[in-house]
């Protein structure tokens, strides 16, 4: 409705041709999907992230009868499916079981948003971080009409509304029990991803007590033109976005739209974007080399590439060393980043124990290959 047909480029960067993809996200400015924060170090580029959670349960419950459904006939097209989500659509796993195990992802919040692997306190901590400071636009899916219109006045666009598109059909889902012992393992077994999702829900609940009466004017009128677009006959409503939309359904939308009067949306629009905070650093950068007292590599700030990024030497919490990037790296600059003048070597101290990490300074983020160092390593 905003970029118009085939602008928002789907993340796939697991298919041939992502290359092609990503040539068409840096040209059209939009795009998304199911990855994990870090998304601007694949693309070699600065981003705008934003994210929407959805309650753990009711999100793992909508992937089981998703894979019994068989993608809602995707499988059929030869749409790749997990062994458990081929087993849920065999009838092989039943809802309970799915639940209980959290087949779906455990603690797949904290995961993706972290950007980490691993799925701990401190992942957390550091998921934690990026909601507050690196993703500038965070919802929920209980709320759609409340994130949209935020995403709007995060970037610019101007029709914060949706139509339903891929729901799961066919599924019998009232003759199947979900018992309370799945339900609480579930809960225990997801603690951290609970946490992170009340973090969500407290900074939509801060964003609209700190805006006042112009955002909630605006959303009370997003919400009364969304139950009018809810109401038209979507012919989307239970086949892929992927496979695009028909002209003639968004005209309807559209149509809608311009019956109403804009001006407390468009009100908030204007103000979302006079408060814009200003744009966060985002890095990259990778340890080549430990040894003989120093450890090398480069590292680069994608958002402002010709300042020198400081960097830490770490024992756990404790800073051992530190240094800056802006050592000569022309491979660097030909690889397709944004400056040649990236690299770093950084002396340790007499005596360092074995088992340390390079650090962005005051940041969340380490180096690639950063994780726990030790002298006379060799990364090609």
């Amino acid at each position: 409705m905003n970029k118009g047909n085939d602008q928002f480029i789907s993340f796939a960067w697991d298919e041939d041709g992502w290359g092609t993809c990503r040539a068409k996200l840096l040209e059209t400015g939009v795009g998304g999907g199911h990855q994990p924060y870090g998304i601007h170090r694949v693309i070699k580029h600065p981003v705008d992230y934003c994210t929407i959670l959805r309650d753990p349960l009711a999100r793992q419950i909508s992937h089981y009868w998703y894979a019994v459904n068989g993608k809602n006939g995707e499988v059929t097209r030869g749409v790749c499916v997990s062994t458990k989500e081929a087993l849920a659509q065999q009838g092989v796993l039943s809802l309970d079981e799915w639940i209980s195990e959290s087949l779906g992802g455990k603690n797949l919040f904290v995961q993706m948003l972290s950007g980490e692997p691993a799925v701990n306190e401190a992942s957390l901590a550091v998921a934690r971080i990026h909601l507050r400071e690196q993703i500038s636009t965070v919802g929920v899916c209980e709320d759609m009409s409340e994130f949209l219109l935020r995403l709007c006045g995060s970037t610019g666009m101007k029709l914060p509304f949706y139509f339903e598109a891929n729901r799961t059909s066919g599924a019998s889902k009232g003759k199947a029990h979900l018992s309370d012992a799945a339900r609480q393992k579930f809960i225990d077994d997801n603690s951290l991803d609970y946490e992170l999702f009340r973090d969500a829900t407290r900074i939509v609940e801060a964003y609209a007590k700190e805006t006042g009466s112009i955002f909630s004017n605006a959303l009370e009128l997003v919400r009364v033109i969304q139950s009018e677009i809810n109401q038209l006959e979507n012919p989307h409503v239970y086949s892929s976005w992927v496979f695009g939309f028909d002209g003639s359904f968004l005209s309807r939308v559209h149509e809608v739209i311009r019956r109403f009067d804009l001006a407390p949306i468009t009100a908030y629009l204007e103000f979302a974007q006079s408060q814009r905070r200003p744009e966060v650093d985002l890095f990259d950068g990778f340890v080549d080399t430990v040894g003989d007292g120093v450890v090398r590599g480069w590292a680069i700030n994608l958002s402002q590439p010709e300042r020198q990024v400081p960097l830490e030497v770490r024992i756990g919490a404790q800073i051992v060393a530190t240094g800056l990037s802006g050592e000569p790296r022309p491979d660097v600059a030909r690889a397709g980043y944004p400056s040649s003048n990236s690299g770093f070597s950084i002396t340790l101290p007499d005596g360092i124990p074995e088992g340390f990490c390079v650090t962005i300074a005051d940041s969340t983020e380490r180096l690639h290959n950063a994780g726990t160092w030790r002298q006379g390593w060799h990364c090609e």
